[in-house]
């Protein structure tokens, strides 16, 4: 990535976790990335996950972390088992996420 594109990533990632944070009534947020298979990359393409986080929500830190290793083995996109979701499902979810971004400017 270029410099702009890691900047673009990292000025997005933020503007959503604001979002993220308001409708999820969180107080915190944890920000990932898995770059290359040994750190659990699954997609080969860049993304940021943004977490909502609330006080106790986990008694250490970092135990998100495993519960998000054992959740991508369950629901990854290479999981067979998956259910893939329909244009449709897509669609409806990006409508209903964009009225977020229309009222934060």
């Amino acid at each position: 990535m270029t410099d702009e594109e890691v900047s673009d990533l990292w000025r997005s990632a933020r503007n959503i976790g604001k979002v993220v944070e308001r409708e999820y009534k969180a107080t915190s947020l944890s920000f990932a990335i898995q770059d290359g298979p040994q750190a659990g990359q699954t997609v080969p393409h860049a993304h940021v996950h943004i977490i909502p986080r609330r006080f106790g929500d986990w008694a250490n830190n970092d135990d998100i972390y495993e519960e998000l290793d054992d959740s991508r083995k369950k629901k990854g996109v290479d999981n067979e088992e998956r259910e893939p979701r329909s244009l449709e499902e897509m669609a409806n979810e990006a409508k209903w996420l964009s009225q977020f971004f229309q009222e934060s400017g």
